[in-house]
């Protein structure tokens, strides 16, 4: 996406914040003007007392005083409109960024570092803020400050030492702007390098059990030493960049000086007799001609040399604009166009010929997978790792949707129903869930936030969790972190399943959800969920088969096809795949 789509779309993001920007560049261009008064007005006093004049102290002090007074106010206009006019845009990218993600999740997250993510959500967009509170009135004053000051410098002073000015005024706008190209390039790499270690950071903090135990340290140590060298590369690109800019700048402001001074001094006498003294002289003294331009040139430095100092801010800030967007552009995993009424009361669910390729692999995830799940039944998918039973598991709340076949709930097929309303019909526990930051009532009020506390009450004792939950130092009020670092992993999937009881769903996936229960606690949340919520069509996704009750209705999944089903007893019996898995993931057999 080009720079101009870029900032076209962050403009568009501003919506009706437009007169605030308007106004904050307006602040700012007076201000910057009101500076050069400032200056023009201390020079020709002291021009005026080094020829002999005998200046009105009070009423220049007042009027300097009253000049930076409306300069302190026109400053805090523009700082407090830019920033509203930023924060406000960013609370907007946020929000779409997270809009258009949720739909693309889970599929579309599978793979992507969260902290890569992480990285474009916050730190990326914080990037963008450069945009709307140090770009539009920067570039808009450095065109209309010199205009006008220039212009002024012509009529009123010389002509010839406003064209002097104005040619080096135009050659400081234009060094930017002709290496433009090469710092985006380079803010560009920078941002991506930048992405490239917060994923690397953060796949580090998340898996540092994994990496000291399997003795990668120094493997991952010498990749961050990688990236760290990557990012300090292109930064240094930049830098390069940015101080060969200031160089030239610098330059042409000495370069202007002394062509001020030379041109003022050869002009002798003002063009155009104009009173600038206001002592009663014409102001024809080439000295107070000179003085005049010099100080409005020294203005000028300000809004001309912003136009430099947003150039890579902007450059910045639309490398990140350009990783924001790549998000939200990107095309939701499921389409929510769904318009169709679920079903009403208890219903099942039939996976009819599912077939489905992840992308990038040859060999399909799943094959004409075939199944029914009746309603107000206990039914298991069984494999071991790999076999496809989580993609399965997947498809039935619409992680994923399958290339060929149809998963329906009751008689609907689930794609003809809206998101939101299946969402709620069906709830998901995964076998590694996260509990958020924040009390433990607020965790188990995430799908349901005005759930009774008696509604949790009786969720956690499902799961028998109520004694430990009553226990907790300020019972439901009671502070959690996030991941779930303050309980054991048996109780995090247990909590999970309390969440999804809590949104009283009408059927329950558990994808391994009860993997790291003992086989007692296990047979305990069984027998509760069955006996609280009978009514509830309940599918577990499980390898431990052994701890399966004989009445539960079963499908053995291999190499994502469904090789066997069955009640569990009848299976154990059958010397087939279901007592295969059995056998391998029993523990001590």
């Amino acid at each position: 996406m080009t720079r101009v789509r870029l900032a076209a779309r962050l403009l568009d993001a501003a919506g009706n914040l437009y007169p605030s920007l308007i106004a904050s560049t307006i602040c700012r261009i007076l201000n910057q003007l009101l500076g050069i008064a400032l200056l023009v007005i201390a020079a020709t006093a002291i021009v005026g007392v080094a020829q002999g004049g005998e200046p009105n102290l009070g009423g220049l002090i007042t009027t300097l005083i009253v000049i930076a007074l409306v300069k302190a106010g026109l400053r805090y206009l523009e700082h407090y409109l830019g920033h509203r006019v930023a924060f406000t845009a960013l609370q907007r990218l946020r929000e779409l960024f997270f809009t258009r993600l949720v739909p693309q999740a889970p599929a579309a997250t599978t793979g992507r570092a969260g902290a890569e993510l992480t990285e474009r959500a916050s730190g990326d967009i914080d990037r963008i803020e450069v945009f709307f509170a140090h770009t539009f009135p920067p570039a808009v004053s450095a065109v209309v400050v010199p205009a006008v000051a220039l212009a002024w410098v012509g009529l009123a002073v010389d002509g010839t030492l406003a064209l002097t000015l104005a040619v080096i005024v135009i050659l400081m706008l234009a060094a930017p702007v002709l290496t433009s190209r090469s710092t985006w390039r380079a803010s560009a790499d920078v941002a991506e390098a930048r992405g490239e270690l917060a994923g690397h950071i953060g796949d580090d903090v998340h898996g540092i059990r994994e990496v000291l135990t399997f003795g990668a340290q120094s493997r991952r140590l010498e990749k961050l030493d990688d990236d760290g060298r990557a990012l300090s590369a292109n930064r240094t690109s930049v830098a390069r960049i940015q101080a060969g800019r200031s160089a030239l700048l610098v330059a042409l402001q000495l370069i202007g000086l002394v062509a001020v001074v030379v041109v003022g001094t050869a002009g002798g006498e003002l063009a155009g007799g104009g009173s600038l003294a206001g002592g009663g002289g014409a102001a024809s003294d080439g000295a107070l001609a000179t003085a005049t331009a010099l100080a409005v040139f020294a203005g000028l430095w300000l809004p001309v040399r912003g136009i430099e100092n947003f150039s890579t801010g902007l450059d910045s800030a639309l490398a990140a604009a350009a990783r924001v967007w790549e998000i939200i552009d990107s095309a939701p995993a499921v389409p929510d166009t769904g318009t169709a009424q679920p079903p009403e009361g208890p219903t099942g669910i039939s996976v009819d010929a599912v077939t489905l390729h992840y992308p990038g692999r040859e060999t399909p995830a799943l094959v004409e997978v075939a199944a029914r799940f009746r309603e107000k039944t206990w039914s298991a998918v069984v494999g071991v790792s790999g076999s496809g039973k989580s993609t399965l598991a997947s498809l039935l709340v619409r992680g994923r949707d399958p290339e060929s076949g149809a998963v329906r709930l009751g008689e609907v097929d689930i794609t003809d129903l809206p998101l939101d309303a299946l969402r709620r019909r069906i709830a998901f526990v995964t076998q590694h869930p996260t509990l958020l930051s924040g009390s433990l009532a607020d965790n188990l009020r995430l799908a349901a936030p005005e759930a009774s506390d008696d509604l949790i009450g009786e969720a956690l004792s499902i799961v028998a969790l109520d004694d430990w939950a009553t226990g907790l130092p300020e019972g439901l009020a009671t502070r959690m972190q996030g991941r779930g670092l303050t309980v054991s992993g048996g109780q995090l999937q247990r909590l999970a399943i309390a969440r999804a009881l809590v949104a009283e769903p009408e059927v329950l996936v558990l994808d391994e959800a009860l993997s790291q229960l003992d086989a007692t606690t296990a047979s305990t949340v069984r027998r509760r969920l069955a006996e609280s919520r009978p009514e509830l069509t309940v599918i577990e996704i499980t390898h431990r088969a052994d701890l399966l009750p004989d009445d539960t209705e079963v499908v053995v999944m291999d190499s994502g096809r469904i090789v066997e089903h069955g009640p569990a007893g009848v299976l154990r019996g059958a010397d087939g795949p279901f007592a295969r898995v059995e056998a391998r993931n029993t523990p001590g057999r």
